[in-house]
C-alpha cells in the first residue's frame, strides 16, 4: 500500500469520506485541508500559516490528504505515491454538497471540517462545483501529467468508490 496519498476531485464527490475509510482500513492518518484552513465562523487561516501547517504534514513518513486547494497541488504531488482523483458527475457532487446541507441543519456535524463551521448554502459554491470540471479540474489534471510516478487512480461514480473500498476491505480485513 502506498503510504502518502492524496484525494481530490470536486467538492461533494465523496473525497473526505473516502479518504476516512481508506484511513480506518489501512491506518494512515488522515489530514483534511479543510481543517487546516477554515477557523471557526469561516474565517480563512493566513496563508502563510496554512502553508506551514501543511509543510508539517508533508514532512511526514505516511498520510493521506484530502481536499482541493489548488495552489498547493504540486507541493503535494511532489511528495505523494499516490492520488485518488474523483471524477464524479456534477449532478452527484450537487447532490453530496445538499445532501451535506441537509445533514448540518439536522445536526450532523462533519469531521472534515473546523469545528464552529456550521453548513450555509452558498451561491458561489454552487457554481464552482458546477464549473469545477472546466477550471480546477483541468488545471489539476494538466499539473498530473508532469508527476507520472505519482499512480493515479480515477474514480467516475460512487459505486466504482464503493467497489474499491470493497476490495479493500477484503484484503486488509481477511
Amino acid at each position: 500500500m502506498k503510504k502518502r496519498i492524496i484525494v481530490i476531485g470536486c467538492p461533494g464527490s465523496g473525497k473526505s469520506t473516502f479518504a476516512k475509510r481508506l484511513s480506518s482500513l489501512t491506518g494512515i492518518p488522515v489530514v483534511h485541508l479543510d481543517t487546516l484552513w477554515w477557523k471557526p465562523g469561516w474565517v480563512e487561516e493566513d496563508r502563510e500559516v496554512f502553508d506551514e501547517k501543511l509543510g508539517r504534514v508533508l514532512q511526514l513518513d505516511s498520510w493521506i490528504i484530502d481536499g482541493n486547494y489548488n495552489r498547493t497541488v504540486e507541493m503535494r504531488l511532489q511528495c505523494a505515491d499516490m492520488v485518488f482523483n474523483f471524477k464524479v458527475g456534477i449532478i452527484s457532487c450537487l447532490y453530496g454538497y445538499f445532501k451535506r446541507l441537509i445533514l448540518g441543519k439536522l445536526g450532523v456535524r462533519r469531521s472534515d471540517i473546523t469545528a464552529g463551521c456550521e453548513e450555509r448554502f452558498d451561491p458561489e459554491f454552487v457554481k464552482y462545483i458546477i464549473g469545477f470540471k472546466y477550471g480546477n479540474g483541468k488545471r489539476t489534471e494538466e499539473l498530473l501529467k508532469k508527476y507520472p510516478d505519482v499512480k493515479e487512480v480515477n474514480f467516475y461514480s460512487k459505486k466504482q468508490v464503493d467497489r474499491y473500498l470493497y476490495g479493500l476491505e477484503k484484503y486488509f480485513l481477511r
